[in-house]
């Protein structure tokens, strides 16, 4: 038998405890993942089991296997540059932030309860994203095992997997919800007009939060035809996406599936158009996004990426976008500049990736605008590989970077060169690739692709709901009183610098580059064994132990850009 057989077989007898000691505790403690609803929970023998499912491709082989290394493939020119512990490892607030920025640039996906970069300092436990979906011990779980050393890059890629795992299978419950809402059994097979209505609905459910099984067949022909396409202005052209998915997957699937008759579908391969269609609306979404940045950049000011408050409202008095959210609203989001308070604008690439313009009502995750400066930031992280640069590497990195604004090979400003080489000095002569100071510097180099990164308070008020959207009368009226723009004066200023830094780890705590010796990788890889084995003993235990003290429900919690 050879090393990986027997890892696969410790692993499959430690999950099968698990497995059989969470079996035997009463399932209805805990509730089953919904459609909708802020209090939702998923069973706790859900979440193992997709914990264990992405534990065994770890250590087994087969598409699992190459599915977990293309995750690894994906985050390794981030781990790489990312700042470690002293084991080599990434820390909580590390992690959250990597997550955050795997799952924006691969789906568009805003996942709940990881951090945004301007607060990832926060120190909580990464599995956070778990708390709203999974009763409070399973974080506890989690921390058990990884809150000593940190996480290396195969824990890194499955804690994200698992994330996924989750995702996919709620994306399942819609699908089967779908079903029961047009009165079929998952047995059935259905045809392409009938696939068609079921993803349909299904799609309406994620966008709007509909709770398919609360529908009657006329409520839910009524859901398609009326309300969904008036609550979203842009379902026409979804459907017309979906069709195409639905077209292109089934067509590809032709020689892998069995033979059906008269062009019938299964509930597996409808499964698989959903799947496809989880994993690339968010591009799909973005194409949306480009067509609001054209808006706003057709409205810029004399100021790179500032578009003046007033003729924001302007636009969004014409009807086709709505560019409605109001002052208040816009300074929460961190996408009002007022560094001019005679003069306040709205910061271009902060305003379209804000959580105003998010969609979905998943339980995990919105579907949001793709940050453009993610791609730049991980072509440098490809180029440099450290977490720290020398100035002139970097300066010459970027010179020959273009974006949908900014021409390339061009010449560094003396400006943005200065400004690099302060942050350089600084930081003792090399600049950290994530901090704040270094983001401000993208964003001038970059104005309409890289946010600004506001120096946020310490205490932020949310705005209620009714007061974050502005009526056509109070828009008319910032227009009206807005006061002239002085163009050659505002050619003339600078974009706002301030000289404020916020690292996401402490210089002082990065170790010395290194690679591990095999001894240790082997010795690593019998502890992640060992870990699991107390991962098992320790769930069943804590399960007990929770569904007795457990009392309170988790809410969700918002997504702070």
């Amino acid at each position: 038998m050879t090393s990986t057989s027997a890892s696969i077989v410790i692993l499959a007898l430690y999950i099968g405890v698990a497995t059989t000691l969470l079996a035997s505790v009463d399932a209805n403690a805990f509730l089953r993942a919904g459609v909708t609803g802020a209090k939702e929970q998923v069973r706790a023998i859900d979440v193992e089991n997709a914990l264990a499912a992405e534990l065994a491709d770890a250590l087994g082989g087969g598409y699992g296997a190459e599915k977990l290394a293309s995750v690894e493939r994906a985050l390794r020119p981030m781990f790489e540059t990312l700042p470690k512990n002293e084991h080599g490892n990434l820390d909580r607030a590390v992690v959250r932030y990597a997550l955050h920025r795997f799952f924006v640039k691969k789906h568009g996906w805003f996942v709940k309860g990881l951090e945004s970069p301007e607060s990832a300092q926060n120190v909580s436990s990464p599995t956070e994203i778990l708390k709203d979906r999974v009763p409070f011990y399973i974080e506890g779980m989690f921390e058990q095992r990884f809150g000593g050393r940190g996480f290396d890059l195969r824990h890194l890629a499955i804690l994200a997997s698992t994330i996924e795992h989750l995702v996919h299978d709620e994306a399942m419950g819609r699908l089967q919800s779908s079903y029961l809402a047009h009165g079929l059994l998952l047995a059935d097979s259905v045809t392409e007009q009938e696939a068609g209505d079921i993803i349909d609905a299904y799609m309406m459910s994620q966008i709007l939060g509909i709770n398919l099984t609360a529908l009657n067949k006329r409520q839910l022909s009524r859901m398609l035809t009326t309300v969904g396409p008036k609550a979203y202005p842009g379902w026409a052209d979804t459907q017309l996406w979906l069709r195409d998915m639905q077209g292109s997957v089934v067509y590809a699937d032709r020689g892998a599936s069995s033979p059906f008759v008269s062009g019938e579908l299964s509930f597996p391969r409808l499964a698989h158009v959903v799947e496809e269609i989880g994993d690339r609306y968010g591009q799909f979404q973005d194409l949306e996004c480009q067509g609001l940045k054209e808006a706003l950049i057709e409205r810029e000011g004399g100021m790179p990426g500032r578009v003046p408050l007033s003729d924001f409202y302007k636009t969004g008095l014409g009807g086709k976008f709505l560019f409605t959210e109001s002052v208040e609203y816009l300074r929460e989001l961190g996408a009002l500049d007022e560094s001019d308070p005679n003069m306040p604008s709205v910061v271009v690439p902060n305003y379209l990736y804000a959580k105003s313009n998010c969609l979905g009502k998943s339980s995990f995750y919105s579907v949001c605008c793709i940050s453009q400066c993610e791609e730049m930031l991980s072509h440098l992280e490809t180029s440099i590989a450290t977490p720290t640069a020398d100035s002139q590497k970097i300066a010459a990195i970027v010179a020959g970077m273009s974006s949908d604004t900014v021409d390339a090979p061009r010449n560094l400003s003396s400006s943005l060169l200065d400004r690099l080489d302060s942050i350089a000095q600084r930081h003792g002569g090399r600049v950290p690739l994530h901090g704040r100071l270094f983001a401000q510097w993208l964003h001038h180099a970059y104005p309409n692709e890289c946010p600004y990164p506001q120096v946020m308070p310490t205490a932020v008020t949310q705005v209620d709901r009714k007061d974050q959207t502005l009526s056509q009368s109070e828009m008319s009226m910032w227009v009206e009183n807005a006061i002239p723009i002085d163009e050659d004066a505002i050619t003339d200023k600078d974009l706002p610098w301030t000289d404020v830094e916020d690292l996401l780890v402490k210089l002082e705590a990065l170790p010395d580059d290194g690679t591990p010796s095999g001894v240790w990788t082997m010795l690593r890889n019998f502890g992640f064994l060992g870990a699991l084995a107390s991962l098992a003993v320790s769930v069943a235990r804590t399960y007990r132990s929770a569904v007795s003290c457990s009392g309170g429900d988790n809410k969700f919690e918002r997504y702070s850009v």
